[in-house]
């Protein structure tokens, strides 16, 4: 008798199993169903807008927006299915939070434009409630934090017939002194149908929410949790639903997004405010004033003079703190400023800086503005870099604004410029003069069209990053190409021995790779050094070969792509340099005389060799180092 109960009793228990997920597979097939069915909206957009023929259809305002629908079709696309993977990823127990640097403006602009986009025809009014207190720079996992307010927005959308839909976005600081971190509060209002009073229970439980949205609720909720929030659901059926997702950020900086930026969001026009702030920036002409560029990678001092390309500065580069010493102490060179890496092995920028503050002993060591690159953002910088012998610091990837507020404080010479302009002799012609490249192509566009992208790249941010100089851009691809897999080759051999080795190239390959907006590749080598500093050793070596793996396609498409949009030269043909050049550069080098290098490098490079062209790249890279000694040791051969 008691067996029998007991196989009653499992054989229910079976069937209320067997119910549940049969209850389960068939949400799951309504959750596919749905996402499938919204993702046709998008899709729609992609198809039918780039089937237009722009000879024949519209003007050229018309195909720009047609173009931009285009894009934030894709990126809407891209949103949904980066929701699909994380839930995938969040059901096998395989998901956690990449935290890096992001600007809010430019996320809360990228999930308008994604949101507005599902509206399509409906009498729906999309409004933002946004203060200029916000904010500008925060630190945390910018896709999740899109994702949150994309579910919130999305389902808003999907059940609201006509009305309105509302996003509130805001902060507030714990009371604690010195804290770094700020509580984001996200709100979203709509008119929409609402939520049954029996359903708000079940609402945020996966397979069980109301109107076919648990899975995407309960997912939410769970990835709210993961910042240390909560998310709460006020709702009167028939009238609409307030949600309410409050989670930790941390603060990268102190800047706030201001009144004009709040009021371009609202009014949807952040784009088009960016774009007009780049095209109108003007970069005065400081072709008097040198400057001495200090980072050991190569990379980020080809980034560093691209950004500075505009400005005619002359530039010397070195790739250690003992050069930069060197260089001040020896006062060939007079530089207006030394912008330096604190982070480099051997002698960091911080020693560097200190000796040259403390131990050379002359008043211009003393003096010369020194400001800090760095690529780590954390709260506090200001302070150490100041307390340190710096002026200021900039963050990398290097900002366009934030470049020229230094230049002009630091580097700028507007008396010069006044006595230049009234006496157009006073300045060596070489110096004053723009070459070519320099006027070329300053509306931002350029005569190639690249059809083909790089995985893994923005292009279009990697230019605007540049002032839209394309060319400069693409001298730093190249530079990345030809100098980062030096760096992959340090770290492929992790031990606990050669740990803060480690640390310094993979920082110096997360730098550089979000510097040409490869943003992929710098999350998940930040991932790594900030593994690598925890000490966490297993789970750098666990990762590291899946790292250099990305980052070796990432460096195999960026090839690919360069062959493809390779320019043909217009340079005339030798078969290799004058020996008189050559005598010329390899004097300069000897006397440390910085301009008889540029002259001999600028008659040298005036031409294509048929046989010496590595040693002509050979040359150019070793100039922009400084690395005089070589030059001398291989031309003296």
């Amino acid at each position: 008798m008691q067996l029998h109960r007991k196989i009653r009793e499992q054989k229910r228990l079976l069937e209320e199993m067997s119910e549940a997920v049969q209850t389960a597979n068939y949400a799951k097939a309504r959750f596919v169903a749905n996402m499938s069915h919204e993702m046709r909206t998008p899709l729609n957009a992609i198809i039918g807008l780039s089937s237009l023929n722009p000879a024949s259809e519209g003007n050229m305002e018309a195909n720009r927006i047609n173009l931009e629908k285009i894009n934030n079709a894709g990126i809407s696309l891209l949103g949904m299915v980066n929701d699909i993977l994380s839930i995938t990823e969040m059901e096998a127990g395989n998901f956690e939070l990449h935290p890096a640097e992001y600007e809010l403006p430019e996320l809360i602009n990228d999930v308008a434009a994604h949101n507005v986009l599902l509206i399509g025809d409906k009498p729906v009014m999309f409004v933002m409630d946004l203060a200029g207190t916000l904010p500008s720079h925060l630190y945390g996992d910018k896709l999740r934090v899109k994702q949150i307010l994309n579910i919130l927005l999305s389902n808003a959308i999907k059940y609201t017939i006509k009305g309105s839909v509302e996003l509130c976005i805001g902060f507030d600081k714990p009371d604690s002194p010195g804290s770094d971190f700020i509580w984001l509060t996200v709100r979203v209002k709509d008119s929409g149908s609402g939520i049954k009073s029996e359903d708000m229970e079940n609402l945020f439980t996966a397979y069980t929410g109301a109107n076919n949205s648990g899975f995407g609720l309960s997912f939410l909720k769970r990835l709210v949790a993961m910042m240390d929030g909560t998310i709460n659901a006020e709702s009167e059926y028939g009238k609409g639903s307030i949600f309410t997702a409050r989670f930790r950020q941390k603060l990268a900086a102190e800047d706030t997004i201001g009144n004009e930026v709040a009021d371009s969001l609202k009014k949807f026009r952040y784009s088009e405010r960016k774009r007009n702030l780049g095209s109108r920036m003007t970069r005065p002409k400081m072709s008097y004033a040198r400057i001495l560029l200090v980072d050991d990678i190569q990379v980020n001092l080809d980034v560093a003079k691209g950004m500075l390309k505009p400005y005619g500065i002359q530039i010397d580069c070195v790739n250690n703190g003992q050069a930069a010493i060197d260089a001040i102490r020896s006062r060939k060179t007079v530089y207006k400023a030394v912008f330096m890496d604190y982070m480099m092995p051997g002698m960091d920028g911080m020693e560097a800086a200190r000796i040259i503050r403390e131990e050379i002993g002359t008043d211009y060591a003393r003096t010369i503005p020194i400001i800090a690159l760095t690529a780590n953002t954390n709260i506090g910088n200001e302070e150490m870099f100041l307390g340190k012998g710096f002026q200021a610091f900039l963050t990398k990837p290097l900002d366009m604004e934030s470049l020229d507020s230094v230049l002009h404080k630091y580097v700028r010479d507007i008396k010069l410029e006044k006595i230049i302009a009234e006496n157009p002799a006073y300045m060596d012609i070489r110096s004053g003069k723009e070459r070519r490249e320099d006027t070329e192509r300053r509306d931002g566009t350029d005569r190639r069209t690249f059809g083909k992208k790089i995985p893994g790249i923005d292009l279009k941010k990697g230019v605007e990053r540049f002032g839209g100089d394309v060319e400069s851009f693409i001298q730093v691809l190249r530079s990345y190409v030809q100098n980062t897999p030096l760096l992959l080759d340090q770290i492929r051999n992790v031990t606990m021995e050669n740990l803060d080795d480690y640390i310094i190239a993979v920082h110096g390959i997360k730098g550089s790779s979000r510097s040409i907006c490869a943003n992929l590749a710098g999350t998940k080598a930040e991932v790594l050094e900030k593994k690598a500093r925890d000490g966490d050793f297993e789970s750098v070596v666990s990762r590291n070969a899946a790292f250099i793996e990305t980052v070796e396609k990432l460096i195999d498409d960026m090839d690919k792509w360069l062959a493809l949009n390779a320019p043909d030269s217009d340079k005339p043909k030798k078969d290799k340099p004058d020996n008189r050049v050559i005598s010329k550069l390899l004097s300069a080098c000897r006397n440390y005389d910085m301009d008889g290098v540029d002259e001999a490098m600028e008659e040298i490079e005036e031409y294509d060799y048929n046989s010496d062209g590595e040693l002509v790249a050979w040359l150019r890279k070793n100039v922009d180092k400084m690395n005089f000694s070589v030059i001398i040791d291989k031309l003296s051969e």
